[in-house]
């Protein structure tokens, strides 16, 4: 209930054993307790409890097995409305609705939809799915399903509502169906998608029992708010981690790629230690700048599982973080450290340590163009050698890791202990490296990324994690790094997915919406401004992508930028009126280039004033009125400053009543400081 208005009606619970169905409503058992409901199903007893929590409810099931025979669980369905007599209700008008899609994992789509499948443009429908988080806007209430923990399941909402599939000259109130399931992870499909969770095949002994993860159900007429309150809840149930300090720095990834060397990162060392004084900042806690190599260090090419140098880092690891330390820098490198390549010597050597297909024979990662295997986090000899592996790497003096292809672990697969599901292997195998990075009992000294990683599995093993895909592809020939591949399109996908994930931030752990480059020919000044914004307004992690040493003068003065980098670290900038913008083709891919973004994005000020970016996501020059009141919530008189003026502390634009007149450039960005006239009479 909200009020006096239901928003779930006659909803069920139903498990899955043996490969049936037994929902709540079949067989349910008279109980004194009103806050739960026990049903029999098949030869097992389950109930679903009711919890009050933060102004809504967490649904919890529970199974128990009280028979002499084993039974096998294949997945929970702890919310099931689907016709007949249930309903979802949101708001009066569900038509004008728009949805979230959260995808599983960092690099898939996630973006606003619109709820009602009629007015959805394009021949593919879009998947009406979403991954850990499910939210429903229509401009005024939002209702918002969560899983506050996923410590054993993937967590996937479903719904449907198309205006024309209802009897009657009007139109349909009700949302018929919404249904949260808990199965297996998904495997990753070739062309870069996560697919379908998997069933689970558990075996449930004797006088045994398991429990689903909970899941959180808020109704709010607060807009967003509603839905930043689910994301707390669950970053404090699931033990959420934060760092003292947002990193920043330089990653080799982009323009160098696999291949990077010795000589590029002790010349970015120097080059950030001496020409970039704007973002050489040592913060509060002594976590300085970091320069970080990415893939290509190992053996070539791409031989993961072999971690050791190669011959274009001869000198060895610890001599490289050495002589970065010199520049009074944090040195950090990449690994994905539970893929193993196919011709690599750990996959010849030791084939028992990963994880094993229907055959019998070892996985092959799917979503791959080259054969990899996926180490098992539940071989005792694989976890001695991811400890082994990981305090080496500290000791050589390395503090920031980024740990990639983590999905790879959750595959439901065949494992040393098979009690055990994906999503609990994967956090096993990630609470083995971040304890061997950051020893239990002493301070966390040691900034531990994920990427490719399923969103909520992650929370409270790392302090930040990638919430969008690549947003450039390096280019090699002849074993030399070209000129890397950058464009527009990608930078519209950046925005998309952080605009739809900026709520993770600081609630589940720092976002990473990847790095942020200046590139000339690639981008205009104006699209990497537009890059450049975006990264700065995150509130996460901000990483540089260019060979800054070849980067011409003009589009380094863009980097170096002091009334941009700070803003870094700072809250992250939210869209105004995003369920406004639904995405209207049917597209949920990370290469879907909508252009249906909202132009004003805002950081508000304590003092009652702003951080505004405005952008033109279109290919041609807009105008734009900029209305004081959304900006800041409260119209007036303000001061306004152009924060992408070459000028330190920005050019002033004067000072402005109510409303500011805009004439934006195709693909461009004003960023602008606005602060209350009010405050300026100070003294």
């Amino acid at each position: 209930m909200a009020g006096d208005r239901a928003v779930v009606r006659h909803a069920a619970c139903a498990v899955k054993l043996n490969g049936e169905w037994f929902a709540s409503t079949a067989k349910p058992l008279p109980i004194p307790d009103a806050s739960a409901l026990h049903w029999q199903a098949g030869p097992a007893l389950a109930t679903a409890r009711l919890i009050p929590h933060e102004g809504g409810v967490v649904i919890e099931c529970e199974l128990n097995n009280p028979g002499e025979a084993p039974l096998t669980f294949n997945g929970w369905r702890p919310i099931v409305i689907n016709g007949g007599e249930s309903a979802l209700r949101v708001g009066d008008e569900p038509w004008r609705a728009s949805v979230l899609i959260n995808g599983y994992q960092s690099w898939d789509y996630a973006g606003i939809h619109p709820l009602d499948e009629a007015i959805t443009e394009g021949d593919r429908k879009p998947t009406a799915t979403s991954w850990w988080t499910a939210a429903i806007s229509d401009g005024e209430a939002m209702f918002v399903a969560q899983v506050l923990r996923a410590s054993r399941f993937a967590t996937v909402f479903r719904w449907h509502y198309h205006r024309d599939e209802h009897a009657g000259g009007t139109l349909p109130t009700d949302i018929p169906m919404f249904i949260a399931e808990q199965h297996g992870s998904p495997l990753s499909e070739p062309e870069q998608r996560s697919g379908l969770p998997q069933e689970l095949r558990l075996e449930l002994g004797p006088q045994t029992g398991l429990v689903s993860d909970p899941i959180l159900l808020l109704y709010g007429d607060d807009g967003t708010a509603t839905l930043r309150k689910a994301l707390t809840a669950a970053g404090h149930a699931a033990g959420a981690r934060s760092f003292p300090t947002v990193p920043r720095g330089w990653c080799s990834w982009y323009h160098l790629g696999l291949a990077v060397t010795e000589g590029d990162i002790t010349r970015h060392a120097a080059f950030l230690a001496k020409r970039m004084p704007e973002l050489v900042k040592t913060s509060a806690n002594g976590f300085r700048p970091v320069i970080q190599l990415d893939d290509g260090w190992m053996p070539r090419w791409q031989r993961w599982g072999d971690w050791v140098a190669n011959e274009f880092f001869a000198a060895g690891l610890h001599a490289l973080a050495t002589r970065v330390h010199r520049h009074r820098l944090e040195v950090g490198i990449w690994l994905a450290p539970f893929h193993v390549a196919a011709d690599s010597k750990l996959a010849e050597a030791h084939p028992d340590w990963l994880l094993k297909g229907n055959d019998g024979a070892p996985l092959v990662d799917p979503r791959l163009s080259r054969a990899y295997h996926i180490l098992d986090p539940t071989h005792p000899r694989a976890q001695r050698f991811l400890d082994d592996l990981f305090r080496s790497l500290r000791r050589d003096g390395f503090s920031y890791f980024k740990l990639d292809f983590l999905y790879g672990a959750a595959y439901e697969a065949g494992r040393h202990d098979p009690e055990v599901t994906g999503t609990q292997a994967l956090r096993a195998g990630l609470k083995r490296i971040f304890d061997a990075v950051n020893p239990p009992g002493k301070p966390e000294k040691s900034f531990v990324l994920a990427c490719g990683a399923p969103m909520m599995p992650v929370v409270g093993l790392v302090h930040g994690a990638r919430t969008g895909g690549d947003v450039g592809i390096p280019q090699i020939e002849d074993g030399k790094a070209t000129a890397p591949q950058l464009g527009f399109p990608l930078i519209l996908s950046m925005a998309r997915n952080q605009a739809a994930r900026l709520f993770l931030d600081r609630s589940l752990f720092a976002v990473d919406v990847d790095v942020a480059m200046a590139a000339s020919p690639q981008l205009t000044p104006d699209e990497a401004r537009v890059m450049i914004t975006i990264a700065a307004l995150s509130g996460g992690i901000f990483m540089l992508g260019d060979d800054l040493e070849t980067l011409p003068a003009d589009r380094l003065a863009l980097v170096r930028n002091p009334n941009v980098l700070g803003l870094v670290g700072g809250p992250a900038a939210e869209p105004v009126h995003l369920f406004s913008a639904p995405q209207r083709e049917a597209h949920d891919h990370w290469f879907a280039f909508t252009q249906e973004l909202p132009p004003l994005w805002v950081r508000r000020e304590t003092d009652g004033g702003a951080i505004v970016a405005v952008y033109n996501w279109s290919d041609a020059q807009r105008p734009y009125r900029l209305n004081f009141a959304e900006a800041t919530g409260a119209g007036g008189t303000f001061a306004v400053t152009d924060l992408w003026s070459t000028r330190r502390g920005g050019r002033a634009r004067g000072v402005r009543t109510d409303t500011l007149r805009l004439t934006l450039p195709p693909h461009s960005v004003q960023l602008l400081k606005m602060k209350p006239a009010a405050a300026l009479a100070r003294p």
